[in-house]
C-alpha cells in the first residue's frame, strides 16, 4: 500500500497538463448506452492506459468465544503496466519489477498464479477470479507471541501452506441509464453528474487450502474450537446478495464511487482436522450459513480525455463451523490508473466485433 502510494505520487508529477480537445457525445453513428446528461460513453474510442496493481487474499480464523484472531496473508507483488479499451473490450498487461517488491527476506516468498477479471456492462457487473498460491506468513502475530525464535523484523511464515480458489459473483444495476461502473473501474465512460443504483444478484466460490499440519500454530491451540484446526480445508459457499452504489461527482470532473454488496447463502465444507494434543486426525463435513461482502471503491479526476485515478475491489467470503467459530477469505486488487482517450476509430477491430456481434 505505502509503495503504490508514493510511486502514485511521483507519478502525478509526470502527468502533461495542458488544454484538452473536448469530445462531447458520440457521433450519429454510435448509438450512446446512457443517458447523456449524466454519463457520456466512450467504448466507441480508443482508451489507453499505464497502471499500478497488485492483487492480494487472505485467510481469517476467528473465535467468538476467545476473542481469538489469526490471519494469513501472501507476500503479494506490485505490478506495473499497460493496456486499452474499445468497444467494450478490456486487455490489461501488468510486470512485476525488482525495485518494487524487495521484502522476501522479511515476509517470505509466494509462489502463485492470479487471474482476476471485472466486467462492467451496462446492465450487469461480474467479478470473476481463479487464484493458486503457495508460502503465507502470520499478520495478526510476531514470531514471539507464537514462540518462535527470534529473528529480526522477519514474520512468521508458512512455506507449506497452499490455496486455491475459483468464484464468480455478479449484480444486476437497477438504474443502468444514468449511472454506469464502467466509468469509475474501467475508464472508457465519464459520469459527469451524480448517479446512483441499488444492486441484486448472486455469488458462486470454491475455495481449497492444506498444510502440512493444523493451520492453527500450536502455540495458539487453546484459543481456538477443534472445528477451525485445520489441516486441510475444502469450501463450497453460493447464495443471493443485494446492495447498492453511488457516484458523488464534484465540478463535473471530480468522483467519488462506493459500492457495498451483501450476500447470504449456504456453505458446504469438508475439512481434515488436526486435534491438538489428541493425536488424531479425522475428516468432518457440514452444510451451514454462509457469508459473502463485496465493496468497491473508486476515486480521483475523470474527463472526456484524460482520467487519473485510484480503484479497490474486495471480494470476502465468511463460513460458520460452529457456534462460536467461522473462517473466512478475501480476495482482491488495488489499482492506481492514468488514462488518455484517442478520437480515433480503429477500423480493423470493428470489422472484427462487426463479426462477432
Amino acid at each position: 500500500m505505502r509503495r503504490i502510494a508514493l510511486l502514485a505520487l511521483c507519478w502525478v508529477a509526470f502527468i502533461p497538463i495542458g488544454k484538452a480537445q473536448v469530445f462531447g457525445p458520440p457521433d450519429s453513428s454510435y448509438i450512446t448506452m446512457f443517458d447523456t446528461a449524466y454519463v457520456l460513453d466512450y467504448t466507441h474510442i480508443l482508451t489507453t492506459r499505464v497502471y499500478m496493481s497488485t492483487k492480494f487474499n487472505s485467510m481469517e480464523f476467528y473465535d467468538k468465544k476467545h476473542d481469538a484472531t489469526l490471519l494469513y496473508r501472501p507476500n503479494n507483488q506490485v505490478n506495473m503496466g499497460f493496456g486499452f479499451s474499445y468497444r467494450a473490450f478490456t486487455l490489461n498487461l501488468g510486470f512485476g519489477f525488482g525495485f518494487l517488491n524487495k521484502d522476501e527476506d522479511v515476509l517470505g516468498e509466494t509462489s502463485y498464479f492470479d487471474a482476476q477479471g471485472n466486467m462492467y456492462l451496462k446492465k450487469v457487473a461480474t467479478n470473476i477470479f481463479f487464484q493458486t498460491y503457495q508460502g503465507y506468513y502470520i499478520a495478526s502475530h510476531t514470531r514471539e507471541q507464537l514462540g518462535w525464535e527470534e529473528d529480526g523484523d522477519k514474520r512468521a511464515y508458512r512455506r507449506d501452506i497452499r490455496q486455491s480458489n475459483l468464484g464468480l459473483s455478479s449484480v444486476y444495476i437497477f438504474n443502468n441509464d444514468k449511472f454506469s461502473y464502467r466509468a469509475s473501474f474501467n475508464q472508457d465512460a465519464w459520469q459527469h453528474k451524480s448517479a446512483g443504483s441499488w444492486l441484486a444478484g448472486g455469488y458462486f466460490t470454491y475455495f481449497t487450502v492444506r498444510g502440512d499440519s493444523s493451520l492453527i500454530p500450536s502455540a495458539l491451540d487453546t484459543l481456538f474450537e477443534p472445528s477451525l484446526h485445520i489441516k486441510q480445508g475444502n469450501f463450497i459457499d453460493f447464495g443471493v446478495q443485494g446492495g447498492g452504489v453511488y457516484t458523488l461527482v464534484i465540478a463535473k470532473h471530480l468522483f467519488i464511487t462506493t459500492s457495498a454488496v451483501f450476500g447470504v447463502g449456504l456453505s458446504v465444507a469438508n475439512n481434515v482436522l488436526d486435534i491438538p494434543n489428541e493425536g488424531e486426525i479425522y475428516e468432518k463435513s457440514k452444510v451451514g450459513p454462509g457469508y459473502n461482502i463485496q465493496g468497491r471503491f473508486a476515486a480521483g479526476w475523470n474527463g472526456p480525455v484524460r482520467y487519473f485515478g485510484v480503484s479497490y475491489n474486495n471480494e470476502t467470503s465468511w463460513s460458520v463451523q460452529s457456534q462460536n467459530d467461522r473462517f473466512g477469505w478475501s480476495v482482491g486488487n488495488l489499482r492506481v490508473n492514468y488514462v488518455h482517450r484517442f478520437k480515433t476509430r480503429v477500423r480493423p477491430l470493428d470489422k472484427v466485433f462487426d463479426w462477432l456481434l
